[in-house]
């Protein structure tokens, strides 16, 4: 590189950096200019994305006008959105050899250029402008073009950034204090709905016990007696409403774990089914404030997803929607399901004022709200918007024909034999065999009632219990102990059971292949990937007895030793081509 060149690009650099610390107007234009002047580039433009991709300043693009104009900067914008959707600079060497998906290049190529090079303006990966360049061959585009053109972008992308906060509202002391109540009620409920599953699983497994009882009794007994035989009524009357009763524990168990926003595992689901059971919920509180609501779905629809966290996002959407559109003369929401080949849309749309102009690109931010203040955390779309990431999908934001606004989620589809099934194995008994023999059964629990329970449930079985991981990896690290079955709490006192199987399955492999987890729910990250991983599968309490029998059955493969247990292993998925929550703006 000529010295001289260095020397004016740092020279402009020096320029550009006091020009920054400035006033912030015409700052892309300013460093277009000195784009240009330190590169051989013969023609550039710079998009903004306030409102839309549309360029907000050009250089030397001849003297083209009207439609020839036009032509010109939707083809540059083209190659402009390519850089925003990878986030990187995007540089086309010969566009007269390569012009697949520039329809328009031919005007570039009038201009006497064959290279462009397009340079995203960004801030912690947040787009705000890109800058593109025209060269009249890609040897003009040396690495320190490239270096050097990027250095601008970033420099430029922190000052942007930095303008934008100057007039974005912080939050006032009583939204902070909003969030926070919301996040204390999220881990509240999350810790009640763990320490509720405990109780409830072993009221379950004593009810199923109890109904065993009575069977027994029934069958021992004769109608003679007419004293026994109305004590046995009463008793099997009892065993029934307990059934009842602790149905209706576990329903408020699940209830609470919704609002605690515990995240399931990935699971086939039907994404109308989502939606249809979101908006049952939705439906009552827009009548009451008279809004209508249309649903259109095509079924069924599948994705791989946690049904839990889709369901909030719907609800979450819906309710924005609402308040949105509340104001209009006859306020109507509508909620669509499409499938189009391998993508599914789920789509919120509304007839409100829609979403104000320079908005949409913070819309998604967290505590950014269009709702005046106080009515609304600005938390609810960056919850949608960080649940759809984390299934591998985006969501958008337009404008609805018509007016309002319109939100589109969208999200790979899947076949309903995609072969992914949940972390809990759900095995429903065909015929029950009685075993030959009564199976090893180690329960690692610190519920003592749990454990008893467990005990009492399991028999004819030989079961034995710990109540911690250090007192269980005594036990399993004994040679002459080998259960057929370890059913192990994931949170113990001292260490997890998560750790104790990793330091079992390095001294006894066989005895870590026997593993079925057992939790309240509230799984955190590391704890969830783990149990994904270890082949092991996981029960939610409370546990349904059948549910561990299946798990002993006796129809196991016979290269399968004895005192073993059937793990059952995920199969890889097939690759194919109450209150409404809060929500705000």
């Amino acid at each position: 590189m000529n010295p001289l060149m260095r020397l004016q690009r740092l020279d402009a650099l020096h320029s550009l950096s006091n020009r920054l610390a400035g006033e912030p107007s015409g700052l892309l234009g300013d460093a277009l200019d000195t784009l240009l002047e330190t590169t051989k580039a013969r023609a550039a433009a710079a998009f903004t994305l306030e409102s839309g991709l549309s360029s907000i300043a050009e250089r030397r693009l001849g003297d083209r006008g009207g439609p020839e104009l036009v032509v010109l900067r939707r083809a540059l914008s083209t190659i402009a959105q390519r850089a925003l959707s990878t986030r990187r600079s995007v540089l086309l060497g010969d566009l007269g050899g390569d012009r697949e998906g520039i329809d328009d290049a031919g005007e570039i190529l009038a201009l006497g250029a064959r290279a462009v090079l397009a340079v995203p303006v960004l801030h912690r990966r947040v787009a705000h402008a890109v800058f593109v360049l025209l060269f009249d061959d890609a040897a003009r585009v040396d690495e320190e073009v490239l270096q050097f053109s990027s250095t601008i972008a970033n420099m430029l992308g922190i000052a942007l950034e930095r303008e934008q906060s100057r007039h974005t509202p912080l939050p006032s002391n009583d939204e902070l204090a909003e969030a926070s109540r919301m996040a204390s009620l999220g881990l509240l409920t999350a810790s009640v709905a763990h320490e509720l599953r405990g109780p409830a699983g072993a009221m379950l497994l004593q009810q199923e016990e109890l109904g065993r009882l009575v069977e027994q009794v029934t069958a021992l007994s004769d109608d003679t007696d007419p004293n026994l035989s109305g004590a046995i009524r009463e008793l099997s009357e009892v065993s029934s409403d307990i059934q009842t009763a602790v149905a209706r524990i576990r329903d408020t168990v699940e209830q609470l774990s919704l609002v605690s926003r515990r995240e399931t595992s990935p699971e086939c689901v039907d994404l109308v089914t989502v939606v249809r059971d979101s908006l049952a919920i939705a439906l009552p509180h827009l009548e009451r404030r008279g809004i209508t609501l249309t649903q259109q779905a095509e079924e069924p629809v599948y994705t791989i997803g946690r049904r839990d966290s889709l369901g909030q996002v719907v609800l979450n959407l819906v309710f924005n929607a609402a308040d949105a559109c509340e104001s209009s003369s006859r306020p109507e929401v509508w909620v669509k399901v499409l499938a189009r080949g391998e993508q599914l849309a789920l789509v919120v749309e509304d007839n409100g004022p829609g979403i104000p102009p320079g908005a949409v690109q913070h819309i998604f931010r967290p505590f950014f709200t269009t709702k005046e203040r106080g009515q609304g955390t600005g938390l609810g779309l960056k919850i949608c918007s960080d649940v759809v990431a984390s299934h591998g999908g985006h969501i958008e934001v337009h404008d609805r024909t018509g007016g309002g606004a319109s939100f589109r989620v969208l999200l790979t589809r899947v076949q309903e034999d995609s072969g992914l099934i949940p972390v809990l194995p759900v095995r429903l008994s065909k015929q029950r065999v009685t075993p030959a023999r009564p199976r090893q059964v180690f329960v690692i629990d610190d519920d003592p009632v749990f454990a008893r329970t467990m005990r009492r449930a399991l028999k004819p079985h030989v079961v034995r219990t710990a109540g911690s991981a250090s007192e269980a990896e005594v036990a399993l690290l004994d040679p002459q102990y080998t259960p057929d079955l370890v059913l192990c709490d994931v949170f113990l006192p001292g260490r997890n059971g998560d750790t104790l199987h990793a330091r079992l399955g390095a001294r006894r492999p066989e005895l870590a292949t026997r593993f079925v987890f057992v939790t309240g729910g509230a799984l955190g990250r590391a704890e969830a990937e783990y149990l994904r991983s270890s082949g092991c599968p996981t029960l939610f309490k409370p546990v349904e007895l059948r549910t561990i029998n299946d798990l002993m059955e006796d129809h196991v493969p016979e290269s399968v030793p004895p005192h073993s247990v059937r793990t059952l292993h995920p199969p890889a998925p097939k690759r194919r081509s109450s209150a409404p929550p809060s929500s705000g703006r």
